[in-house]
């Protein structure tokens, strides 16, 4: 296939509109990501101060089911976050394509000056769009990177600070277990 004039501006007019819209249902997509992500660090909140209250083994079960709720939030937000970073790649792709139709459309000697437009200008129009698009394509990438970075670091410190609560929690209970006095069996003779 050759690059031809018609096919480099529908390239150049069609691709960012796809971008845009995608780049909108993503963000809505990453919406839900976060609302997941808000209600497991409730969770895992609400979770830490029940393990730090236990006093029995029910209370401790009750505890570490609960736990697993928190877990099976994060995995709730896995396939919207996977789908994030698909898009993340299709649209850089769609970057790379318009920026080469624009190229193509902006060389000096090519359909710019057939059609008897200026080069400088369009090679103004290359710059300021590759600009523009870099900068709201890898903007929105960092911004979600850090976020799923420090997201990570969270739940690995809450899943410490459950892990010594829960420690603290199997040593109160065995240590109350010890200092109670003994229940008569119903097989040991009465006096």
């Amino acid at each position: 296939m050759d690059m031809s004039e018609p096919y480099a501006t529908t390239v150049a007019a069609v691709a960012p509109v796809l971008w845009a819209i995608g780049t909108v249902e993503v963000h809505q997509v990453m919406k839900r990501v976060w609302a997941v992500r808000d209600k497991r660090d409730r969770l895992a909140t609400e979770c830490l101060g029940a393990i730090a209250g236990v006093d029995d083994e029910a209370g401790l079960a009750q505890a570490r089911r609960d736990w697993k709720s928190v877990g099976r939030q994060d995995r709730r937000a896995l396939p919207s976050t996977l789908l994030s970073a698909a898009w993340t790649y299709l649209g850089i792709t769609m970057v790379i394509c318009v920026i080469d139709a624009l190229s193509w459309l902006a060389e000096s000697g090519g359909p710019g000056k057939i059609s008897g437009t200026d080069p400088t200008t369009a090679k103004f129009c290359l710059l300021a769009i590759t600009a523009g698009f870099a900068f709201i394509t890898l903007l929105p990438v960092v911004v979600a990177t850090t976020e799923a970075i420090r997201s990570l670091r969270r739940a690995r410190t809450r899943q410490r600070e459950f892990a010594t609560r829960e420690a603290e929690a199997v040593s109160r209970l065995h240590a109350r277990r010890s200092t109670e006095p003994a229940a008569p069996s119903a097989s040991s003779p009465s006096p």
